[in-house]
C-alpha cells in the first residue's frame, strides 16, 4: 500500500558531487532532506572476483508525488551506467516528527 511519504536510496562515488546534486533536488524542491553515509564498503562480484569498492550510501526522504523527478534527476546527472535507485514507500513513524516534517517543508514552500 503506498503512501505519501518515500524514502529513496542510491549511492555515489565522490562525496562532493553528492552534496551538490542534494542541494540542487533541495533548491527544486524534490527532496525533503538527505543523509550521506559516507564511505560505506560494497562488496560484489566483477568478472568471477569478490571486488570492494567504497562508495557513499546516500538516503533520501521524500513525498511520492516527487519520485518520478528524483528518479529522472539521478538517471541524467549520475555518473554511474546504471546507478542504484531504490524507493520504499514510508510512514516516517511518530506523529510528532511527521508534522515536523510537514512544518519543514510548508516553510521552505515559500
Amino acid at each position: 500500500m503506498a503512501t505519501e511519504d518515500i524514502l529513496v536510496f542510491t549511492t555515489i562515488g565522490d562525496r562532493d558531487m553528492a552534496e551538490e546534486h542534494l542541494t540542487v533536488m533541495l533548491e527544486r524542491g524534490i527532496i525533503t532532506s538527505a543523509t550521506i553515509f559516507p564511505e560505506v564498503e560494497l562488496l560484489y562480484m566483477w568478472d568471477g572476483k569478490i571486488t570492494v569498492d567504497t562508495e557513499n550510501k546516500i538516503l533520501i526522504k521524500a513525498k511520492a508525488e516527487h519520485y518520478t523527478a528524483i528518479e529522472e534527476y539521478i538517471m541524467k546527472h549520475h555518473p554511474y551506467i546504471a546507478p542504484e535507485i531504490i524507493r520504499l514507500d514510508v510512514s516516517f513513524g511518530s506523529p510528532e516528527y511527521k508534522a515536523f516534517v510537514a512544518d519543514k517543508i510548508k516553510r521552505n514552500a515559500g
